[in-house]
């Protein structure tokens, strides 16, 4: 495992150098056991990369691992004298033999940047997945230079534009562009295979692939949540360690290789033309490790495995607050705000900490396998075939912005390396292409049952089992439901002492339409901004499940959700005693089985302009406000926001200001729990003109964190407004006129001046039909469509209906249908 920061085409390369050794100093946990460093025609000898060929006319920086290496040293046509024994050095033969198209010859993870000093030529590619990270940034001051890193962290300070370097591709300065190598025959989601499942082809896949990557020099184990897909994992790699082991002490010691025979593969760990593994590192017995609370399902299933299997289990147990105290770190590795993401890197996170600690460098995860064969629940309201395979094709192609981040961010924080052989290129081939109908899960097959299948010895009594029933057909757990149920739970209550609900109705206005749509989502985009800046965010993938409109993203929570028409139920009851304070109880029961209430206290001295509200809920979570209005200053409103979680110790303290006149309001919100932070926002008016700004600034890092502005007109019959948001780099217009009492209208368009593209392109329009009742249309640049309904039944009784379009798939299950009843007493 190892970091690469690279630039080509800087216009001052001698006065750069500092400034880039100090870019790459930050990713130097990926690879903290040694650096090295080209700058310009000058070599540092302090590490193995960059690798370099026999007159150093070709300069290689990689972090990866290519699993073929032995078959393509055998392969090269032309004659080639191998200076190291790494296997990623086939990569700069190959490129003098294809050209750009050496990529297509790699079988294994990887990111590589190399440099062609005799054709002043960069080429930069990334593997066929994604697992290995690279980013590709710009700075619009420096005409035709291009910055490439491992994280994005290496890239902010000297970039302005900043994209994830698209798996399957390769960047050429030559052209300037970047072409796709990677064309699988699965790759288009709208051609739905039909070739029926294999059980032996694809347990044998994927016993290679798992082989393959026990290649390995240094100590190794595997990670073993002890759900289905790492547990296949553990048990194919620890048949294969014993194998190894059996064989290594039955050798007897080997002749060194000679030079020429290092050239052809000869004595080198990896695969061979016979598909066997040699290996250099074998032990005595296989490591597996997991982690959880304490009491957790994840651990207790893990030791069962474990215990079946014979590896050395760790069983590592964190703390809710230890899980918290990390949060920030956990957002500055993994460079993301997304809750799936974030909840289960965290553990990960922390377990990567231990196993580094104890000497293991690499470990086997099993990330990928939810994705190839729907085995997230969510799956279950796939409507057909085709949509299932579309969705998997989908979730396959963005695996780079979700799970193969979490795997290789969570673990190179500590300089561990992850590998993933459910994303083997020949697997994937063999599994993307089964019927997605033997896919499907339904009353009779859980999901991911040709998975489990392939590994069910049960019809043959001789067969050795691979894993036992209980573990075989367990259903399938998200990682940070398995680690414990109380983390999530934990994570959501202090979101609550982080997060207003004032907050949630003005988010940050460089924000733009990226908007969170919980306080747990709000609270990590918060944290993610205090480690970068707004452009990053475009590199954000949030994690969305297909057919429903369930925002929590756990899984233990989706199964049931979106299938009733009655979703919760509410009820809140107040009261106010003679001297004047309020109470209010509420109580709140979903269909998922969720319960929640709170009770809240509210004194008022209206004389004296002073409020002060107490409130205690469910989650054992305190807060007290001290508001006070009007005293200081006319208009002027103080609020004062103390948070407590008893559970956990965390604490929290806010300070608001409002300042409200005829034609300004200002605003400013200062958050001293962490940073601390401040973001000011004013909005002044005159005749129908509006015109604002916010500014956002963190004290600890003595920087501006973000910046926005916005102009706007209002009229009684319509209403126009501008905006710049993310430092002024993404820009929105929106206009609305009211035609008559029966229509309104309104139009909105916005345009990222970074990347030049249109982000979004909306119309729609309203008609009043009588009093009661109006319909509604619109329809987006995507083309698609909706129609809407509305009619007040009765009192207190409201009926909606609607559909949406996709006018560009009308032949596909893209469209939409729903309806809601709202009652209001």
């Amino acid at each position: 495992m190892c970091g690469i920061f690279a630039c080509h085409s800087h216009p001052d390369v001698l006065k750069f150098k500092p400034t880039a050794l100090k870019l790459s100093k930050a990713v130097r946990h990926r690879g903290p056991d040694w650096s090295g460093s080209v700058i310009s025609n000058q070599t540092t000898e302090s590490g193995a990369q960059p690798l370099t060929n026999a007159d150093d006319s070709i300069v290689l920086a990689v972090n990866g691992e290519i699993y073929n290496h032995r078959l393509i040293r055998k392969s090269l046509k032309n004659p080639y004298h191998f200076k190291t024994t790494s296997d990623c050095e086939v990569v700069i033969p190959l490129y003098l033999q294809y050209g750009i198209d050496a990529p297509k010859h790699l079988d294994g993870m990887f990111s590589f940047v190399l440099y062609d000093k005799t054709k002043n030529r960069t080429i930069a590619a990334r593997d066929p997945i994604g697992i290995t990270t690279l980013y590709q940034g710009w700075q619009s001051s420096q005409p035709g230079t291009v910055y490439f890193a491992s994280e994005l962290k290496s890239l902010h300070p000297v970039c302005d534009k900043i994209e994830a370097f698209p798996p399957g591709h390769i960047f050429d300065s030559a052209t300037g562009e970047r072409t796709r190598y990677f064309e699988p025959t699965w790759w288009d989601g709208s051609k739905v295979p039909q070739t029926p499942v294999d059980y032996k082809l694809l347990r044998e896949t994927l016993e290679k692939s798992v082989r393959k990557r026990l290649m390995a020099e240094v100590p190794y184990g595997v990670l073993l949540s002890g759900g289905l897909d790492s547990s296949l994992v553990a048990s194919i790699a620890q048949r294969e360690s014993l194998r190894l082991r059996k064989l290594a002490e039955e050798a007897t010691t080997a002749a060194e290789p000679a030079p020429e025979d290092l050239d052809k593969g000869e004595g080198l760990v990896g695969i061979d033309d016979e598909n066997k593994l040699s290996t250099m590192t074998f032990l005595p017995q296989l490591n597996s490790f997991s982690i959880g609370l304490p009491g957790s399902p994840d651990n207790v299933a893990a030791l069962k495995v474990a215990k079946f299997l014979g590896t050395k289990h760790h069983v590592m147990t964190f703390t809710i607050e230890e899980g918290l105290d990390a949060l920030s770190d956990v957002i500055y590795h993994l460079e993301t705000y997304d809750v799936t993401t974030i909840r289960a890197s965290t553990p990960m996170y922390l377990l990567s900490r231990k196993i580094k600690a104890m000497g293991i460098k690499m470990v086997l995860s099993g990330e990928g396998s939810d994705e190839i064969f729907g085995g997230y629940l969510y799956f279950h309201a796939a409507p057909d075939k085709e949509a299932f395979h579309e969705e998997c094709v989908r979730r396959v192609k963005n695996l780079h912005l979700a799970d193969c981040l979490r795997a290789n961010k969570s673990t190179s924080a500590w300089g561990l390396e992850a590998r993933v052989p459910f994303l083997d290129k020949e697997f994937l081939e063999v599994a993307m292409n089964i019927d997605p109908a033997d896919k499907m899960i339904t009353k009779e097959k859980l999901e991911k049952y040709i998975l489990r299948k392939a590994f069910d010895t049960s019809d043959d009594p001789s067969a050795q089992p691979y894993l036992p029933d209980e573990i075989l057909w367990r259903q399938k757990e998200q990682f940070s439901d398995g680690v414990g149920y109380g983390w999530i739970d934990a994570l959501k209550d202090n979101a609550e002492l982080h997060v207003t609900d004032e907050m949630m109705k003005n988010p940050k206005p460089e924000w733009g339409t990226d908007i969170p749509d919980t306080k747990e989502a709000y609270w990590y985009r918060c944290m993610f901004d205090e480690h970068f800046p707004p452009s990053c965010a475009s590199t954000v993938m949030r994690w969305t499940p297909k057919w429903s409109k369930q925002t929590d993203p756990s899984g233990s929570r989706l199964l049931n959700k979106d299938f009733y028409h009655l979703s919760s139920g509410t009820i809140e009851v107040k009261n106010t005693t003679p001297n004047g304070v309020a109470f209010k109880v509420t109580g709140k029961s979903s269909q998922d089985k969720i319960t929640s209430g709170a009770i809240e206290g509210k004194y008022t001295d209206k004389a004296n302009g002073l409020t002060i509200t107490n409130t205690w809920n469910t989650a054992n979570a305190l807060e007290t406000k001290l508001e006070l209005a009007d005293n200081v200053a006319k208009g002027l409103k103080a609020e004062g926001i103390f948070g407590f979680l008893p559970n956990t110790q965390s604490k929290a303290v806010k300070l608001n200001l409002h300042f409200k006149q005829s034609n300004f309001h200002g605003r400013a919100f200062f958050d001293f729990t962490k940073g601390p932070s401040a973001s000011v926002d004013a909005l002044v008016g005159h005749e129908g003109f509006l015109a604002g700004a916010s500014v956002g600034y963190n004290v600890q890092q003595a920087k501006i964190t973000g910046y926005s502005a916005a102009v706007g007109y209002q009229a009684p019959s319509y209403s126009a407004a501008i905006t710049a948001t993310d430092n002024l780099s993404v820009f929105s217009a929106s206009y609305y006129h009211k035609v008559n009492k029966e229509v309104e209208a309104g139009a909105k368009a916005a345009w990222n001046s970074k990347s030049g593209s249109t982000v979004g392109l909306e119309v729609a329009a309203k008609y009043r039909v009588d009093p009661v009742s109006f319909v509604k249309a619109k329809i987006n640049d995507r083309g698609v469509a909706a129609v809407a309904y509305n009619v007040l039944l009765r009192e207190g009784v409201k009926l909606g209906v609607g559909a949406s379009f996709d006018t560009q798939k009308l032949d596909q299950a893209t469209h939409k249908v729903g309806t809601s009843f709202t009652f209001e007493s």
